[in-house]
């Protein structure tokens, strides 16, 4: 099982690769990874199978984004390496054909076993509120039969009349008079409590499952109930706290208005194409505003994680949150074709 490499060379040129770590955080934009300038020379098998050197590293941790090691040749200089020459166990290689790496970590040691935990027993409100009224019928249930069963005591030892016939029943021990009360008050315990609540759980699962207003047409997705001891608190919650903008908006990012050059601008209609739009207008004809606008735009096409592929004749872009803006800059003023770490070309 190997978890952690270090890139010593690619197919890609200038020793980048292109890696998603989804699996890790949950980040689906790509990430940069390059291979060292002094190893990237190592672009065949052959060159590596002459090539010799040592890796010294930390001991193994949990920290996903910090990484502190050197590669020692014996007659060269030493090579630092780093969290740009990372690839953990998880992430998938993206538009690389393939990377040559050395293994530093594997098995239990590896950063992902490190941060594997157990996953949380989740119970909700009424789970934890029928707990604790089943512990305290259990205590009640516990009372009531010490009660009886020293009252009982009590009482056989006032009534000694031989025509009662109670002497089988004065032989009793204390103990035995306890476990026949416990026996007698055990409907107190509502047994089947449990087994009713999931049952109803599992007929709300699926009335959850065959909702139409939950149900996504363009995936043919309809909801499912992953925990279905869970289905009660939906109805209790009222604020929804997110970190990441992208968990409510489905990694959807769409144009509404820009102010530049205290112009404010927006987006184009329904009907309405970009060449007419006051920002493509003023672009055009020279406004006094034409420079900012012309900046504004190259900082949209360089201030950004987008990476492009060229594929054929076409021009992708990958991202965490696609914008329509970057596909206008690209028709309309300008696009970003070539990405690396030192340089970054727009037309």
């Amino acid at each position: 099982m190997i978890s952690y490499s270090q890139i010593v060379s690619h197919s890609e040129p200038q020793g980048i690769s292109f890696i998603e770590t989804s699996n890790l955080d949950g980040e689906t934009n790509l990430k940069i990874r390059q291979a060292h300038p002094e190893t990237a020379r190592l672009d065949s098998t052959q060159a590596l199978a002459d090539f010799t050197a040592t890796v010294q590293c930390e001991q193994p941790n949990r920290h996903l984004y910090e990484f502190n090691g050197l590669l020692k040749e014996p007659s060269a200089k030493t090579i630092p390496l780093g969290l740009d020459q990372m690839l953990l166990r998880g992430s998938m290689l993206r538009n690389t054909n393939y990377i040559y790496g050395v293994v530093v970590y594997t098995g239990h040691e590896t950063k992902l076993m490190k941060n594997s935990t157990k996953a949380p027993l989740k119970r909700s409100s009424i789970d934890r509120q029928t707990n604790t009224h089943i512990l305290m019928l259990f205590m009640i249930l516990l009372t009531l039969s010490l009660l009886s069963a020293g009252f009982n005591e009590l009482w056989m030892r006032a009534h000694t009349d031989w025509y009662i016939g109670l002497e089988e029943a004065q032989n009793a021990n204390f103990g035995f008079n306890f476990l026949t009360f416990l026996i007698l008050y055990n409907n107190l315990i509502p047994i089947s409590l449990q087994v009713t609540a999931e049952i109803v759980r599992f007929f709300q699962a699926k009335f959850i499952a065959m909702d139409v207003e939950m149900y996504h047409d363009a995936t043919d997705t309809p909801a499912m109930a992953r925990t279905s001891n869970l289905n009660e608190e939906l109805g209790m919650v009222k604020y929804i706290f997110s970190d990441k903008t992208g968990t409510l908006t489905c990694n959807v990012m769409e144009f509404r208005k820009c102010t530049i050059g205290e112009i404010i601008y927006s987006a184009p209609g329904p009907n309405e194409k970009l060449e007419d739009t006051l920002l493509y207008q003023n672009l055009q004809r020279n406004h006094p505003t034409a420079g900012v606008i012309r900046e504004f735009l190259t900082m949209l096409a360089v201030c950004h994680t987008v990476i492009p592929e060229r594929v054929g004749d076409q021009l992708n872009y990958h991202a965490a949150s696609p914008a329509i803006s970057i596909e206008a800059i690209h028709k309309h003023a300008s696009a970003s074709h070539v990405r690396t770490p030192s340089q970054r070309a727009v037309h």
